[in-house]
């Protein structure tokens, strides 16, 4: 099954890569990494409940059934500025948009005792601050 720790692991260092990418305007970069952020930390949780995910489907049933609203719905515009084949993200917008989206995720899970380990890398970012 799962690993939670190696899940989470791989969820803050892509969270410090996209972040990194964010501010060096490294637009498709924080478009492709958000996803990858957003697919371990699902992960992470799953492997708290032992269980394990190979393919997005199941990923996207399990956010569904598992996250509020709101959480599940911020994962979904990651998901889904990633699969946005068009080019319009290239002005910055959907970048904006996947960073907007990872502080409600992160928020919600730091509340909910999920990703305190995460604190180090949002303390570097003076935008994440509310975060710390």
């Amino acid at each position: 099954m799962g690993n939670f720790q190696k899940h989470l692991e791989l969820a803050k260092e892509k969270l410090d890569a996209t972040v990194s990418a964010y501010y060096n305007k490294q637009i498709t970069v924080v478009r492709d990494l958000g996803r990858k952020v957003v697919e371990q930390l699902v992960e992470a949780d799953a492997a708290r409940n032992n269980e394990q995910f190979g393919d997005h489907i199941s990923r996207h049933e399990y956010s569904n059934k598992n996250f509020p609203f709101k959480i599940n719905k911020a994962m979904r515009k990651i998901w889904f500025a990633y699969a946005d084949l068009d080019y319009d993200g290239v002005n910055g917008k959907k970048a904006q948009a996947v960073i907007d989206n990872l502080k409600i995720i992160v928020s919600f899970l730091k509340k909910n005792s999920i990703l305190r380990s995460m604190k180090r890398i949002l303390k570097k970012y003076h935008e994440w601050s509310e975060f710390s």
